[in-house]
């Protein structure tokens, strides 16, 4: 279970990184959503807090993080569809919670290029 600390100025925010399902970027704050549907909004900007996930699993170990373009970092455990022409990338628990994210249609062609490539090469 791979958590991440975030200390501030005013506050301590323990981020459990295995229930949080994107990061999206707000200006100069990201909005975190979990899975669960609770959302935090954080002093920090996006590219800052993916230094810190990157930092919060151990060296060698595989991230389920990737960053989708400038403004959204998705968890791909929940990854559950790509659809290009909506150009909407969804993520599930399968316990009703699901989220639909607006990605811009080139991006989501590259990251099925990409996924489709790791399914292959399994």
């Amino acid at each position: 279970m791979a958590k991440m600390c975030l200390n501030t100025r005013d506050d301590m925010l323990f981020i459990d990184l295995d229930k949080m399902a994107f990061a999206q970027a707000n200006g100069n704050y990201t909005e975190l959503t979990y899975i669960s549907g609770q959302k935090q909004m954080i002093t920090i900007g996006l590219s800052k807090v993916e230094d810190f996930i990157r930092a919060s699993f151990a060296k060698g170990a595989a991230s389920p993080f990737v960053r989708m373009g400038r403004s959204l970092i998705i968890n791909q455990a929940y990854l559950y569809a790509i659809n290009i022409l909506r150009q909407k990338l969804v993520l599930s628990d399968f316990n009703g919670h699901v989220y639909s994210i607006s990605v811009p249609k080139q991006l989501l062609k590259e990251y099925k290029k990409v996924m489709a490539a790791q399914v292959v090469a399994k």
